[in-house]
């Protein structure tokens, strides 16, 4: 019948939408890095800055600056928009800019740690509900928070801000970075989240802090011993095993925001993620339109190191090129550390077995 159609979900919906951005070059994903202030000190953190670090590096747009860029964005074509810090939730006008961006009907996801998440913050995120709720866990209980993040009650406080959310419905789902500190807390994370019927993901990648933050990632790094045999068998039957990975004729083959999507870091710069600073382009002394086609042109000209080219373990590598970036030495040469990844990843995914 003529009526008849296939009702797409939003998430395939979403991907089309995506797929179509990547050829037309819209900036359809956007991320608004409102502030690197955070409530969290994390010794591992490759954004968050100190109150005289930020006065030496530059001053946070203001409200009226991200809503003039939101509003250019949304004529640009962006749909989808993350709000994210340092910790959001820090900023005085953060409820102001929320629903000011909710009422230009974006799609909006919120990363956050969840510790300033209270009563009165879901009465009034509920008047807007967001599309998601991202918050980053960081332990199972207040000891591993206080050590990690060094604040007191943190797990407590962010586990009341998990029920509030999944009491209000609002779409919610967990993150992890994996330290020294925590990994002995992991499965612990994973019951939580199964007790809440939430999604969690982890990661025991470590970034290294390219946005003038002081931290050193190598004595957080927890260490890793591969599984036994079965356990390896188990993990390449896997239906959606990804590895081995096709070759890439470029670095940014393997980048999820290439030409639909952007970041506007606190001070005013476009540039295609988080962890990769450059190139970037200020979007205070650009209309955001010409700071994304310019940003387009620089990012043509990125080129991986020669050395991933003839690497062994190529096509078991997880080569972000943002987090690559970030671990290339001044000569040019990729860090050992970030190179071991793929070997680990060969060592379970590619290695015949004995």
């Amino acid at each position: 019948m003529e009526c008849d159609c296939y009702e797409f979900g939003i998430d395939d919906y979403l991907d089309s939408l995506r797929k179509s951005a990547f050829i037309d070059k819209i900036p359809i994903k956007g991320v608004f890095e409102l502030t690197p202030r955070c409530n969290f000190d994390c010794k591992m953190c490759y954004v968050h800055l100190k109150p005289e670090e930020i006065a030496n590096k530059g001053t946070e747009l203001n409200t009226e600056e991200w809503l003039d860029i939101a509003k250019q964005a949304k004529e640009a074509g962006m749909l989808e928009l993350t709000l994210t810090g340092g910790e959001p939730f820090v900023r005085k006008d953060f409820k102001e800019i929320y629903n000011a961006l909710s009422e230009m009907g974006f799609l909006i996801q919120i990363f956050t740690n969840g510790s300033l998440i209270n009563e009165e913050t879901i009465r009034w995120l509920t008047q807007r509900p967001p599309y998601a709720v991202r918050i980053t866990l960081y332990g199972a209980n207040n000891k591993t928070y206080e050590k990690i993040c060094g604040i007191k009650n943190g797990f407590l406080r962010v586990t009341q801000a998990i029920e509030l959310l999944k009491r209000e419905k609002i779409p919610l789902y967990l993150v992890s970075t994996i330290t020294k500190d925590n990994v002995s807390d992991l499965p612990e994370m994973y019951n939580l989240a199964g007790h809440y019927g939430i999604p969690m993901a982890h990661t025991m990648k470590l970034v290294s802090s390219m946005r003038g933050r002081n931290t050193e990632i190598n004595n957080q790094k927890a260490s890793f011993e591969l599984p036994p045999i079965d356990v390896i068998k188990s993990l390449r039957n896997t239906a959606d095993c990804k590895y081995p990975k096709k070759s890439m004729k470029s670095i940014l083959d393997s980048c999820g925001n290439f030409r639909k999507g952007f970041l506007i870091s606190w001070d005013g710069y476009m540039q295609l993620c988080a962890f990769l600073n450059l190139p970037k382009v200020s979007v205070k002394s650009n209309t955001f339109y010409k700071a994304w086609e310019n940003l387009l042109v620089s990012l043509d000209k990125l080129k991986q190191p020669q050395q991933c080219y003839t690497c062994k373990y190529e096509n078991y590598c997880d080569r972000c090129p943002g987090i690559l970036f970030s671990e290339i030495k001044e000569n040019g040469s990729v860090n050992p550390d970030f190179c071991l990844n793929a070997k680990i990843n060969y060592e379970l995914y590619g290695k015949p077995l004995e």
